[in-house]
């Protein structure tokens, strides 16, 4: 092939490759401009209205922020019931697309509402963070159970007015569960309380009837039984005497205290669901209303505390096997964990370094009762005085 013909192929295709560049650009310019959409403002957003005569969106830069909205805002982390003031409240500024409708966006809608759970610092409020009664939350949502912390079990334990600080616990209280077991020496083979019981068998020589045997008759060897309740020791006595030395009481159990700490309460007595709207009480008389004593509610017998599964099952164990349960009332908002030991006679010692006693053979009798003047008779037709 010649120069000249390569040459007029490559021309040639230059003119193809042109002629597609050029009608994909007018294709292009026929085509409309996209329309864009603009988003509906937010009801409260903030709209900076344009100059006279200038045309709105003209001359601002690519890339601007779309329209904001106030709202309101936490300045520092608050617990669960604590009541809402403008100390703790701010406002700041959200995109509308990123805020609901259940967002707050007046300070003055949150003061003196209370937090139905924890609230963090720079959190944004919410109508459904607040509450206005929480002594109220069980019976308005879902009952005691909307009272119970993520990752909590509720249980009924017994009360009464000892254990229960004099009735003085209510609903969203925090109280330590004070448990206090007692321990028994048991056998390891019968699995049952110490001291054992003891059946000894004496041989003893009888007549064919169980008479005594006298001197001279036939008589066989009967094994004798007799019990010992309380199995003790055998102990050679001063005297050369062999005597059976046993307990005098029963075995003495060891108590142990221990706590269970940070438990809320739930419910105080039984659960009573909310009366039926609309429903009313006859209304007394003005003489009725005059006379009526209000009746004093009965104690609360059982009590509802939500724990850790782990602890409630631990309180449920104290329960089956009988434990003293006592409850100790915490302070308001105060949940903090601390270093606690159980309680029993050794740490009673070393704690407040008691020294044990020796045994002495000897002891001091009380001192005898000072004895009562008999009163001076009255002669008779007097009137005493007073």
């Amino acid at each position: 092939m010649s120069r000249r013909t390569i040459a007029i192929l490559i021309f040639v295709v230059g003119i193809i490759l042109l002629s597609i560049v050029g009608v994909l650009f007018i294709l292009q310019q026929d085509q409309p401009a996209p329309v864009v959409e603009e988003p509906e403002p937010y009801p409260g957003a903030e709209e900076t209205p344009a100059p006279d005569g200038a045309i709105p969106g003209e001359g601002e830069p690519v890339g601007t922020v779309g329209a904001m909205v106030e709202v309101v805002v936490s300045l520092q982390t608050v617990p669960r019931g604590w009541q809402m003031t403008e100390a703790e409240l701010t406002t700041d500024m959200r995109l509308v697309e990123e805020v609901g409708t259940n967002v707050l966006t007046n300070v003055e809608d949150a003061v003196g509402l209370y937090a139905r759970t924890d609230i963090f610092q720079g959190q944004t409020l919410t109508r459904d963070m607040l509450v206005g009664d929480p002594t109220l939350i069980a019976l308005e949502t879902f009952g005691p159970s909307s009272l119970i912390p993520p990752g909590f079990v509720a249980q009924a334990v017994p009360m009464n007015r000892l254990s229960g600080v004099a009735n003085g616990l209510a609903e969203g209280d925090y109280v330590d569960i004070l448990i206090t077991v007692v321990f028994y020496q048991i056998d390891e083979q019968f699995q049952s309380y110490l001291e054992n019981t003891a059946l000894f068998f004496l041989e003893e020589a009888v007549a064919a009837e169980n008479q005594p045997v006298e001197e001279g008759e036939d008589a066989e060897a009967v094994p004798a039984p007799f019990t010992i309740p309380q199995f003790g020791r055998f102990e050679e006595l001063a005297t050369g005497d062999l005597a059976h030395i046993g307990p005098s009481e029963f075995q003495r159990p060891v108590p142990v205290a221990m706590m269970i700490q940070n438990a809320k309460v739930i419910q105080v007595g039984p659960y009573l669901p909310q009366e039926a709207e609309g429903a009313q009480l006859p209304t007394p008389s003005p003489a009725a209303a005059a006379t009526l004593v209000p009746t004093p509610l009965p104690a609360a017998s059982l009590i509802l505390l939500a724990l850790q599964p782990q602890q409630q099952l631990l309180l449920k164990y104290a329960l089956e096997v009988d434990a003293q349960i006592h409850f100790a009332l915490r302070g308001v908002n105060d949940t903090q964990l601390y270093t606690v030991d159980n309680v029993d006679l050794e740490f009673l010692l070393e704690r407040f370094n008691v020294e044990v006693p020796p045994n002495f053979g000897y002891t001091l009798e009380t001192a005898p009762n000072a004895t009562t003047e008999a009163p001076t008779p009255v002669p008779e037709g007097t009137a005493p005085e007073g």
